[in-house]
Order: structure tokens, then sequence, then C-alpha cells
């Protein structure tokens, strides 16, 4: 579990899969710049609970426990070294009155330093559609900077169906904001 004053980020376990899937293939939950996967239930729930390459959360807001949305980070393996990670970010807020009030940010910010802790780690990345101004903005507010446009010689994953932005974070592994720990 990793949690900061604004959110908690829960493991998906039987307690709360089903939101979480429930959520995944809610489009209104998705909110307008995601889509709603081609996957049963029953795929899903497989994958949250039992991936190898990624770990998904339930976001909570850590005042009061309220569910708020879906988080995961993957594990991208570009470089020449089997042994470093490149980290991907996916996140949405499923409540939408709940958009708009730091929560992604926080969600974010809490897994990037995180994840940069980590010996393995090369590099933290996301990406989102250029039109997605709000994440965008929370991105950056988190720690990542814009790359520019994709498709990206680095980051090579399945293009989005709009045009979108990559963010990353090529901190080395240990170290966060110039501290070496």
């Amino acid at each position: 579990m990793l949690k900061n004053e604004i959110v908690t980020l829960e493991p998906a376990d039987h307690r709360n899969v089903d939101l979480l899937v429930r959520w995944t293939l809610d489009p209104v939950a998705q909110g307008p710049y995601k889509r709603v996967p081609r996957m049963a239930a029953a795929e899903l729930r497989d994958l949250f609970l039992h991936s190898s390459d990624r770990q998904v959360f339930l976001i909570r807001r850590t005042a009061d426990r309220e569910p708020l949305g879906r988080f995961y980070y993957r594990a991208w393996r570009f470089g020449s070294s089997h042994e470093m990670v490149d980290w991907e970010l996916n996140i949405f807020i499923a409540e939408s009155n709940e958009r708009g009030k730091g929560y992604g940010t926080a969600a974010q910010k809490l897994a990037l330093a995180y994840l940069l802790q980590q010996p393995e780690t090369q590099s933290v990345f996301a990406y989102t559609y250029a039109t997605n101004k709000a994440e965008r903005r929370s991105l950056e507010k988190a720690g990542l900077e814009e790359k520019g446009g994709l498709p990206d010689p680095y980051y090579r994953v399945r293009l989005p169906p709009e045009e979108s932005v990559l963010y990353s974070s090529e901190e080395s592994a240990g170290r966060w904001w110039g501290i070496w720990v």
C-alpha cells in the first residue's frame, strides 16, 4: 500500500477487484480520454489480480477512504538490460465529480516517488492525448517532463488512436530531486 495525506493506493485484491473491473468496463467512469478495453470482466479480474507485469491499485481518498479511481504501473523493458525497468503509469478517476481536485496528481506523484527509489528503475513514463490538458498538467505537477509526441524511438508502445504526448522521468534509480538515498 502506498499512502500520502491525499490518496491511498490500495493494491487490487478480492475485496476491491469487482469495483475496479466495473469502472474499467464503464465508459462514464473511464471518462472522455480513455477507452473501454475489449476484455471480459473475468479477463480483467484475472489481469488485475495476477498480472506479472503490472500492479493495479484502487485509489482511495485518505481522509475518508472513499474509492475514487483506478491506477496501475506497468513494467516494460525497452533498453538493452533485462534487469532495468521502464515503468508506465496509467490512471483514471472514476467519479466524475472528483476529477480536477488533485487526486490523480497525488496518486501519480506518490507512485513516481516510490518507483524512482526502486533499484531496477530505468525510467517512469506516461502518455495521454494531446487534447487532455488536465492530465498533461497533472503529469507535469507529478514530476514528469514532456518529451514530445508519440511514436517515440525508445518508448515503443502501441500507438493510441489519437495524437498523444509522452511524459517521462529518467532520474537514476535511488535518486529523487537531487537527493541520493
